[in-house]
């Protein structure tokens, strides 16, 4: 009998990356579907010690001027209008937080969404928190694109705000579907919370026919995994007060988290995202692209990438060491390496100055490395545990630096090969964690 396999504490990572701890990001435009954001940004800094920093970004709007005999049409300067936009994000800091609120205003020209998500990479910020607009009509939809546009092009956690959280939520459901992802995003959850939440995590499975003997053979099945799964995740949760409760919920997964928080009335809804890279760009994911359009409160939604590149650079820990490589040794060197790893796991980052950290792919087998020394280029070649046969090959001219971090224990670590305008850092994973 076969069964839809669940995350169990077999399959789950060895490693669970901690949380990042710097500054919160209030994105505003200075309207008032952006107020919400800055009371509960205050909220969550008081309870954390985190900075706040207020962005606002000023799109360029290119409007058609026609020539009248006579006529001279002038239009603000650049540095005009960024200091009126200051000058409008301090008010509203005073109105809606304090007079006394002495957050950084930061003021930025360009596309909006490209530059809140590139500022909070750059910063490694913890949170970035924006308004969701009203609740009925057009300005909650332009806000809720505006939020998903945001995770298409970020790897921070993004926290969309209804009118009135202005106090860390006490009422909360968290999605999960047992992945690490989900598990991440129950941990960044639980640093937003109010100590005294309830929490139901809360999983869809498929639907089952349990008139069927056969079927309802399966749905028990499920039911145990997903008793396993439930307790694993609470397993790998910090010590928490909050009360958590699991729930089991079968058919359409955005279908029935929509109708159970119209049930609940939480405060917030938790989910995660999978995608990476491109295929993150075409499709965000349903549940969450559900949930920041439809779901009727305030709405965290942490992108899969963003555990990723946590557990990145957790990888590169004080205790580790880094052993630089010469570049007379690196064809020699990156054919040993191949040698020692070839078969491993890892994830694969490219840091780049005009894009940020941006993951290639996770979870792939890594094949080898090799240096082309007549077109000084590195091609990194990997695996996939799901397409036999197929693999793929990333390659970096003109490398400038290749380095390996290897644990106490001297197992690689992190390759890392910079180049002009940025880095790419493969991450393995631990040689007896094997995935899939």
């Amino acid at each position: 009998m076969s069964t839809t396999a669940l995350a169990t504490p077999e399959t789950m990572p060895g490693i669970e990356p901690p949380l990042p701890t710097g500054p919160i990001i209030v994105a505003t435009d200075t309207s008032v579907e952006s107020d919400a954001a800055l009371p509960i940004a205050s909220a969550l800094a008081e309870r954390a010690g985190a900075e706040v920093i207020a962005l606002s970004i000023i799109e360029a709007v290119n409007v058609p001027v026609y020539g009248v005999d006579g006529m001279v049409v002038s239009t603000p300067s650049l540095g005009e209008t960024e200091s009126a936009r200051e000058s409008a994000a301090r008010a509203q800091l005073i109105r809606m937080v304090s007079s006394t609120a002495k957050w950084p205003i930061i003021v930025r020209s360009g596309t909006p969404a490209t530059e809140i998500a590139s500022t909070a990479s750059a910063m490694l910020a913890r949170l970035i928190v924006v308004g969701r607009g009203r609740h009925h009509g057009y300005d909650r939809v332009i806000g809720g694109e505006n939020v998903l546009k945001i995770l298409e092009h970020g790897d921070t956690p993004v926290l969309a705000v209804d009118e009135g959280l202005t106090s860390p939520p006490r009422r909360v459901v968290i999605a999960t579907d047992f992945s690490p992802f989900s598990l991440y995003a129950a941990k960044v959850a639980l640093s937003v919370v109010a100590p005294d939440a309830t929490l139901w995590l809360l999983h869809v499975g498929p639907p089952f026919d349990e008139s069927v003997a056969i079927l309802k053979d399966r749905a028990d099945a499920y039911r145990e995994q997903a008793a396993m799964a439930f307790a694993n995740i609470s397993a790998h949760l910090p010590k928490t007060s909050a009360h958590i409760e699991s729930v089991v919920l079968t058919g359409s997964a955005p279908d029935e988290l929509i109708r159970y928080i119209d049930e609940q009335k939480p405060d917030l809804v938790v989910s995660a995202t999978h995608g990476y890279g491109f295929i993150r760009r075409m499709l965000l994911g349903s549940v969450a692209a559900t949930l920041v359009r439809n779901a009727p409160c305030s709405v965290l939604i942490v992108p899969g990438s963003a555990r990723t590149i946590a557990d990145a650079r957790a990888r590169t820990a004080p205790n580790n060491t880094t052993r630089a490589i010469i570049s007379a040794a690196y064809d020699a060197e990156l054919a040993t390496f191949t040698v020692r790893n070839a078969g491993r796991f890892c994830d694969v980052e490219v840091n780049r100055d005009d894009i940020g950290a941006q993951p290639l792919g996770r979870q792939l087998q890594f094949v080898g490395g090799t240096f082309d020394r007549h077109s000084n280029e590195v091609s990194l070649m990997f695996g996939t545990s799901t397409l036999r046969g197929m693999h793929l090959t990333h390659s970096i001219p003109n490398p400038i630096e290749i380095d390996v971090t290897s644990n106490a224990a001297g197992e690689d670590q992190v390759l890392r090969v910079a180049h002009e305008g940025g880095q790419t850092l493969i991450i393995l994973r631990p040689a007896s964690v094997h995935t899939s």
